[in-house]
């Protein structure tokens, strides 16, 4: 006695949805990867813009305070 596979239709129509299903949710994931990797690259390069920033004006500042102390030791003198 041979069996024989038999596929009903709601079991064709449940697994056409569940396929169906998955792959949006894939598509999903993607765009949300797609997503959260371009905001990590925009935040890196933007870390590093402002870390040159700041080092930009740590250097100013110590300039500037460099011509006050000079600014202040020729007041004394003179």
């Amino acid at each position: 006695m041979k069996k024989q596979f038999v596929l009903n239709l709601d079991a064709a129509v449940v697994i056409a949805v569940l396929f169906a299903l998955t792959l949006g949710l894939n598509a999903l994931q993607y765009h949300w990867g797609s997503d959260l990797t371009n905001e990590n690259y925009r935040l890196q390069l933007q870390g590093l813009e402002d870390e040159l920033n700041l080092d930009s004006l740590r250097s100013a500042l110590e300039r500037h305070r460099a011509e006050l102390k000079a600014c202040q030791a020729q007041d004394e003198q003179g």
